[in-house]
């Protein structure tokens, strides 16, 4: 930079502090000044916040992305139908745990969750959506089922409104909401999918010039409630094959048969050295964090064999686009690239849970999005870990980490998390949020986050077992979970032990629980002749994981 140009930048900057004094961003050239004291945070990021390098969209094929013109000529059919969106009944739990099949908001804590899908493809799925409903309960969410068979995005917000839900999963392509801007950065026009549409259930969100693009909201404009999206990047969201293989993949991480990892990575590109490990420590300690800042050795083949480790977390701060990474490399003036190819069809990432820093990567409306091949899986080859992607449909990402990182190391799902950090926003949003902000979304199950699989597996007793021994001295035994130092709490019920022909669960109680346990063998008298089961947990650090499903046996006498 000429020393002209950096005067001038730096006379720009000076004259944007004198401006900030009333609002939260001001945009200068390719920065963002953010003003801390009224953003009302004290950041361990403070001074990288105060002067954000902005991203842009970069391609190497300088592509033009999908307008809301090419979205309405893929997708007119379906939104022309007649409004109408189906409840379906919900699935039945088997009779040990039938008392999940009756709502009650003390046993169902995390509340409601919608789980919208595509009339097109319900039929095909159904299976899955059935047994996710069951995981959920499990969980302690309340899900319920509900068939798109038309209409747009307006009656859609309705619905989900006067249902009022902690969050909605939107299997297939449900309807997008898009936004439009005619002063984004350096005064672009920009129209984008806007998933913040949904999440504000009580916003004022208008299209002044009737072209179907929001373009202004006004009110109270902070979430209440999160919004995922199963959204393939083949066959216009719609492909029920990597649907599926989803939902497998995501009952597999639940039983914790798929992997988990409380580790992270952080993997921070030359415009943002000063991100250092984006606050994750916040969500897992540092010691379990592995960051890269240095530019001159972030470029792609390190991102590719990091992608690639057991991880819970990774955030990735790249300039890039709906179908590529870009990696600077100062010492050689080029730039190298990861193609959604990649990951389509190489290797796929082994990392549960992303945080796109990635202009662009998550804008689901594109075919091919480079963000949906982090959680979807086509036949054949390796298996693919990831489940959820946090990422941007706009030019633009997430900023201040630690207001999403925090509440997930509080015990939030990654849902509820996203919709704190929007709530840290504010009730309303000036012009370089709107900027930044406005295209986050979340790709896959926002109900996960790292603890949920790292599920002991059950061995002895095996479910179903019948025992006519006395005394009825037991031993469970159990796999570990892949994190060093967990300590394992066990769950002992036996039926009508409580309550005469019930499990104790159903009556809010418990027979028998056990804390603390350093190995994974326990020894136990059993109460009497009469069925029993067990499951166990798994506690890291602070954090109660997920328990396992319940195994049954019974003793004879």
């Amino acid at each position: 930079m000429s020393k002209e140009k950096k005067n001038q930048t730096s006379a720009d900057e000076k004259q944007a502090l004198i401006d900030l004094q009333h609002i939260r961003t001001q945009v200068v050239q390719d920065r963002t000044i953010f003003n801390l004291e009224a953003v009302g945070r004290n950041y361990k990021l403070g001074q990288a916040y105060k002067s954000v390098r902005n991203l842009r969209l970069t391609d190497k094929e300088n592509i033009q992305l999908q307008t809301y013109n090419d979205y309405l000529l893929r997708y007119k059919n379906f939104l022309e139908l007649k409004p109408l969106i189906e409840e379906k009944a919900r699935p039945s739990y088997p009779a040990g745990e039938s008392y999940l099949n009756t709502y009650n908001k003390l046993r169902f804590t995390r509340g409601k969750v919608l789980v919208m899908v595509h009339a097109s493809i319900f039929t095909q799925v159904q299976d899955r959506i059935h047994r996710y409903v069951l995981d959920l309960g499990r969980d302690g969410f309340w899900a319920t089922i509900h068939v798109v068979h038309g209409g747009k995005p307006a009656y859609i917000r309705n619905y989900i409104r006067d249902k009022a839900p902690a969050g909605v999963v939107m299997v297939g392509a449900i309807p997008v909401a898009w936004f439009e801007m005619d002063d984004d950065f350096y005064g672009a026009h920009a129209e984008f999918p806007c998933d913040l549409f949904y999440m504000d259930t009580n916003g004022t969100w208008t299209d002044a010039d009737g072209d179907g693009r929001y373009n202004a909201v006004s009110g109270n404009v902070t979430p209440e409630i999160w919004v995922g999206r199963i959204w393939t990047p083949t066959l216009n969201g719609n492909d029920v094959a990597l649907i599926n293989n989803y939902f497998d993949r995501n009952h597999l991480f639940r039983k914790g048969s798929l992997g988990h990892s409380r580790s992270a990575l952080a993997y921070v590109e030359d415009d943002w050295t000063g991100f250092d490990d984006c606050e994750m420590d916040l969500m897992t300690p540092s010691a379990y964090i592995t960051k890269y800042t240095n530019p001159d050795i972030t470029d792609a083949d390190l991102y590719k064999t990091e992608i690639n480790r057991t991880r819970s977390f990774v955030q990735l701060c790249s300039h890039s686009s709906p179908y590529v990474h870009s990696f600077r490399i100062p010492a050689e003036g080029t730039t190298e690239w990861i193609d959604r190819s990649y990951f389509r069809d190489e290797r796929c990432p082994n990392a549960n849970f992303f945080n796109l820093f990635c202009c662009s990567t998550a804008r689901f409306t594109e075919s091919d999005y480079l963000g949906g091949w982090y959680i979807f899986d086509k036949t054949g080859g390796e298996t693919n870990m990831g489940l959820t992607v946090v990422g941007s449909t706009k030019t633009g990402s997430m900023l201040f980490f630690a207001d999403f990182y925090e509440p997930i190391g509080k015990g939030s799902c990654i849902g509820s998390a996203l919709t704190q950090w929007w709530q840290a926003r504010g009730a309303d949003h000036d012009l370089g949020e709107r900027q930044w902000f406005y295209g986050m979304s979340i790709l896959g199950d926002p109900t996960l986050t790292w603890w949920k699989g790292a599920v002991p597996g059950l061995q002895e007793p095996a479910d179903g077992s019948v025992f006519n021994h006395y005394p009825r001295t037991m031993t469970f035994r159990w796999a570990p979970v892949n994190i060093p130092g967990a300590t394992y709490s066990l769950e002992i019920d036996a039926f009508g032990a409580i309550t005469a022909g019930q499990w104790a669960a159903q009556s809010f109680r418990s027979f028998g629980v056990y804390h603390n346990i350093t190995g994974t063998t326990f020894t136990h008298n059993f109460v009497g002749a009469q069925p029993g089961r067990w499951r166990v947990r798994a506690k890291v650090g602070d954090r109660y994981c997920s328990w396992s499903e319940w195994s049954y046996f019974r003793f004879t006498v």
